[in-house]
This record gives C-alpha cells, sequence and structure tokens, in this order.
C-alpha cells in the first residue's frame, strides 16, 4: 500500500538506524499508499564537494530527528526515555482536533502538498494539491484512498497500519512498543513498533518540546523506505464538519455523530 527544500529534508530524512535504534518491521501508512502513486524523479543530489571543501571535517551524525546538530542543551535532558516517551503519549492523548498544511517527501524523494483535517479518535482527512489527484482518508477504522484520475477507491484497516498509535482513542501501551526516544533542542522524537504481526511497520512522531505540538510523523515500509510527513500552519481545537471524513467512495459509510 500503498520540501523541493531537500537541505530541509537532508535534516529529517535520516538514514534508517537514525529512525529506529534497532531493525524494526517496516510500515506502510496512510501517507504511504499515495507515496507510492507520486514516484517522480527525486532532485539530482549536489556534486561532490571538492578541494577545501572535501578536506573539512564532515560534521557529527545527528543524534536526534529533525534538528540540526548543535550544541544547546537538550530537551528533558535529564529525564529517563520512558519519561518523555509517556510525555509525548500524553500529549497525543490529549489531542481532540488538528488542521493545516502538509508537506509530503515519498521513498523516491517526490514531494506532495495539500491540506491536512485530524479529529481523534479515528478520523484524518489528507487533501492533494494538484497535479496530485489524492484524497485520503480515514473513518471508522478504514483508511480510503481515492484516486480522481482513475476514479477509483483503495481501502484497507487503519489497524495494519502504524497509524493506529495516532489515530486510536488511547495508545495501547502494551502493544505499543518504544523503540526510540531521541531529543532535541526544541523538539523530541519518539518512535513505536507494534507487538501484532499484522501491524506493519514503525512510526516516529515528532512534537515541539517543552511545549507539545505535533509537527512531523515518519514510517518506513517494509523495504526500508522512508515517507516523511511535516505540518505547518497547524492549529488545533478547532470544530471540524462531518463531512470532512466521508468516506471518498460511492456508498461509503458516513460518521454521523
Amino acid at each position: 500500500m500503498n520540501i523541493a527544500v531537500m537541505s530541509a529534508l537532508s535534516l529529517i530524512c535520516l538514514d534508517a538506524a537514525a529512525i529506529a535504534r534497532a531493525p524494526l518491521p517496516a510500515a506502510p501508512a496512510v501517507m504511504t499508499a499515495a507515496a507510492a502513486q507520486t514516484q517522480e524523479a527525486a532532485p539530482e543530489t549536489a556534486a561532490p564537494e571538492t578541494g577545501a571543501e572535501a578536506e573539512a571535517d564532515p560534521l557529527p551524525e545527528a543524534q536526534d530527528l529533525g534538528v540540526e546538530p548543535v550544541s544547546s542543551p537538550l530537551v528533558f535532558a535529564q529525564e529517563s526515555d520512558e519519561a518523555v516517551a509517556n510525555k509525548l503519549i500524553d500529549y497525543i492523548e490529549s489531542i481532540d482536533t488538528l488542521q493545516g498544511d502538509f508537506t509530503q517527501v515519498a521513498p523516491s524523494g517526490a514531494v506532495s502538498e495539500g491540506k491536512f483535517y485530524l479529529r481523534r479518535p479515528g478520523l484524518l482527512r489528507f487533501e492533494y494539491e494538484p497535479p496530485q489527484p489524492l484524497l485520503i482518508v480515514a473513518n471508522g477504522g478504514m483508511v480510503y484512498v481515492h484516486d480522481d484520475s482513475l476514479d477509483t477507491t483503495d481501502s484497507y484497516p487503519v489497524g495494519k497500519t502504524p497509524l493506529k498509535f495516532l489515530l486510536g482513542k488511547k495508545i495501547d501501551r502494551d502493544d505499543a512498543q518504544v523503540v526510540g526516544v531521541d531529543r532535541g533542542v526544541d523538539n523530541v522524537a519518539v518512535t513505536f513498533a507494534s507487538d501484532d504481526e499484522e501491524t506493519e511497520g514503525d512510526l516516529t512522531l515528532i512534537a515541539s518540546a517543552p511545549d507539545f505540538q505535533l509537527r512531523r510523523w515518519i514510517v518506513r515500509d517494509l523495504q526500508g523506505g522512508v515517507t516523511i510527513v511535516t505540518l505547518d500552519n497547524v492549529v488545533p481545537g478547532q470544530r471540524l464538519a462531518n463531512r470532512l471524513f466521508e468516506a471518498p467512495d460511492a456508498g461509503g459509510r458516513f460518521l454521523d455523530r
């Protein structure tokens, strides 16, 4: 199942080992289905440095997600990984609604943008800007991926994707294994995997800190490909109409509440 600011991408699309500290099953997410349909050629990489630039010492490997290596103190530096993970879980479970803009970077490097709407528990909508013909809606425990150009809609259970950690009313702490905690100067990243063999992958949630706000998530698929979704202009707590979460196929169930 299934910005061009590549300098920013270099800070957030780290090697798989930096995203999860240990080898993990990779996971499709809501956005991975769209990423597979937007396999445009990635921007050309810059030519290798030469001369004095090539002789310069390389930057140290990043130790956190989405944060440039700096010497400033890290948030929650004196707290355990478990305590930091619990803070993020408490924040996620407290979310009512979020809306704003998103930028998606597919494993190929292809970039897509659009609007997102999240209403917990269980509801998510991603509207892609042209030329992408996609609409993705999570509703009633299912994810619907509609391709307007093909007039097709695919669907699959949310529970088979690691986005269940974001969309569930509560994060099941027996199921959700915390396999990585990273601290930045002003954000934290927690990587979750599942004991359930049907949940095919891991999810990294990144939020600003110490005042929490969801900023990004990262999913790694079964082939080790990384899909990154960055949120901007995020507005919490606004009322979101039920119509936003109507399943985008004829006869799809509409959430009546």
